[in-house]
């Protein structure tokens, strides 16, 4: 083991304890945040922090391919390809492991404005509403978040279906009691909430690949789930 590429983190609810974990002699550093194969991990393993830190690289790529796609020069479907390929691509590495809640729903929608408000070089100054702001670029509703849903939602289908790891982690039981306050949202909660059905339908229609790609298809459109 290096000790030197070796550190130690503790994943806890609360604040983190201290530990002291020697190797050969020699303390392992203790951090509060780790970035593992591109992915930011915290020690509240919650996924604000890499959600926040994925809208800041997105931004970061749109600034540079800025020549292109606010060019009127340039149709607008293409621009809109582009878009997706090169700027969307790098927020949605691994989007299907982040637990969503509320807040972070509206980050995403709010940065997938952005991105459309500049495309058609639209200022905040001119006040115009998103539903404006969508119907210029030849959309009812926004995308990115109903993106990131149907990974998820395909992903889980890919775990129900197979024995893995992370299967048994997904549905393992911890003994003990649940500590005291609000109860956090957990990624099962999210894929119940996308599906709109009950924990017992979702892990028996996950089993079947045709009807949860059915369901997956039909996410925002208004359809009951079958």
């Amino acid at each position: 083991m290096n000790t030197k590429k070796t550190k130690v983190m503790v994943i806890s609810k609360t604040e983190s304890p201290k530990v002291n974990i020697k190797v050969k002699g020699k303390c392992i550093e203790q951090i509060e945040q780790f970035r593992y194969l591109g992915q930011l991990i915290t020690t509240d393993a919650r996924s604000d922090d890499e959600i926040k830190s994925r809208i800041t690289i997105t931004k970061s790529a749109f600034t540079k391919l800025s020549h292109i796609l606010t060019s009127k020069r340039v149709g607008l479907l293409t621009r809109l390809r582009v878009m997706k390929c090169f700027v969307w691509s790098p927020f949605l590495y691994a989007s299907e492991t982040w637990t969503l809640n509320k807040n972070t729903a509206k980050r995403i929608e709010a940065m997938e404005m952005w991105i459309y408000k500049r495309m058609q070089r639209i200022s905040w100054k001119e006040k115009v509403t998103n539903k404006k702001v969508l119907e210029s670029v030849g959309l009812q509703r926004p995308e990115l978040l109903l993106t990131i849903q149907r990974r998820k939602m395909k992903y889980y289908g890919h775990l129900r279906r197979h024995d893995s790891i992370q299967k048994r982690i997904l549905e393992g039981k911890i003994d003990g009691r649940r500590g005291r306050g609000r109860r956090r949202q957990t990624w099962l909660g999210n894929i119940q909430e996308t599906s709109q059905m009950k924990m017992s339908e979702v892990c028996e229609t996950a089993l079947d690949r045709r009807r949860w790609r059915t369901v997956t298809a039909h996410l925002g459109d208004g359809m009951a789930p079958s």
